[in-house]
């Protein structure tokens, strides 16, 4: 079935729209100077806020499909059952004690947790599929850098992200993410606006979009390889 736009891509374009729709006013004739750098400034601040926003909302929605979609843990992505596996057992707290020459029982005392912990399915494969949330993907990296974009798709399986994201948009979509950030980046470093103009800043407001756009579109492609397109509408739609 055709893709469906997920309700977190949606209320982020509504919100984005209104945004451009308060900048547009602060362009007007007769407006200060010092108030329209002040509205330019604020939607820079706010429009990154709204797409941190959908980026957490979305892997939350993602993370649901497969909750209540996928038939067992053994259906997930190869490469996302590999990071839950990672973060759920501690894998790197184990690796530290094998690189320190740890005592192996201390090290098989860990492992004997596993075999009690409602999460062993990950491992088996087998049924009952796991609970996952959105958190149990990006974990520390919520922050939608690109590097933190590009980290998130590959462990959900997406091994070229890059290309996959402007394959869909038809542009350079990761780079229109880093036309914002690298704004908000500058003035909150400086606090000093970074040259643009209102055109300018609507033009990369609008940008997010794409990447929105692109970045949701992708999820669904990786959710339907897995789970329904009707799962994919109850969780996120």
């Amino acid at each position: 079935m055709a893709y469906s736009v997920s309700r977190q891509r949606a209320h982020f374009e509504l919100q984005l729209e209104e945004l451009i729709r308060k900048l547009r006013l602060g362009s007007k004739k007769g407006i200060p100077t010092e108030l329209r750098e002040f509205a330019i400034a604020a939607a820079i601040f706010l429009a990154h806020a709204e797409i941190e926003n959908f980026f957490v909302d979305v892997l939350d929605g993602f993370a649901q499909a497969f909750t209540i979609g996928a038939p067992t843990p053994g259906s997930l992505p190869s490469k996302l059952r590999a990071h839950l596996i990672c973060e759920k057992f501690a894998l790197n707290k184990i690796s530290n004690k094998v690189v320190a020459n740890g005592g192996e029982q201390e090290i098989f005392a860990s492992i004997e947790k596993w075999f009690q912990s409602p999460q062993l399915p990950l491992i088996t494969g087998s049924a009952p599929m796991v609970i996952l949330t959105g958190l149990d993907i990006y974990g520390d990296y919520s922050y939608p850098s690109v590097k933190n974009v590009e980290r998130i798709l590959r462990r959900v399986g997406i091994g070229n992200p890059k290309g996959e994201l402007n394959k869909i948009g038809k542009t350079d979509i990761v780079g229109k993410l880093e036309s914002v950030a690298s704004l908000r980046t500058a003035l909150a470093h400086s606090a000093v606006l970074p040259g643009v103009s209102v055109g300018d800043v609507i033009l990369r407001l609008k940008s997010l979009k794409k990447f929105a756009q692109a970045f949701d579109r992708l999820l669904y492609i990786q959710a339907r390889k897995t789970v329904s397109h009707t799962t994919w509408v109850t969780a996120l739609c």
